[in-house]
């Protein structure tokens, strides 16, 4: 399983309340600041029901917002996962949204 595809477990605002930069990608989907393809970070590509027909959107966020909703994301994560609530190591998706926590506010990480 990729990074994005675990990236994709993070609860995101509902695409009906959100700007036109924001369903793009061109601004953070949970604060709305303009990102640039240096400062984004991919949150995997979603479906959603668009007057009956099922289309694409490829949410982005910004580092701050990356690092805060990961973290949750990995909290939840890790209290129901009988392997991550249990022992190290942790499951290969708690990795993951662990690693997506650790590098989403460092300029310079691999997104």
């Amino acid at each position: 399983m990729s990074e994005t595809k675990d990236r994709a477990a993070v609860p995101l605002p509902d695409v009906q309340e959100l700007t036109q930069p924001q369903v793009c990608g061109r601004a953070c989907v949970w604060c709305a600041v303009a990102l640039d393809n240096q400062t984004a970070i991919d949150l995997g590509a979603r479906e959603v029901d668009a007057h009956g027909s099922v289309t694409r959107w490829f949410p982005r966020c910004c580092g701050p917002c990356g690092r805060r909703h990961f973290r949750d994301a990995f909290t939840a994560h890790r209290a129901g996962c009988r392997v991550c609530s249990t022992r190290l190591p942790w499951c290969l998706t708690g990795q993951r949204l662990f690693g997506a926590f650790a590098r989403a506010d460092r300029p310079g990480a691999p997104r």
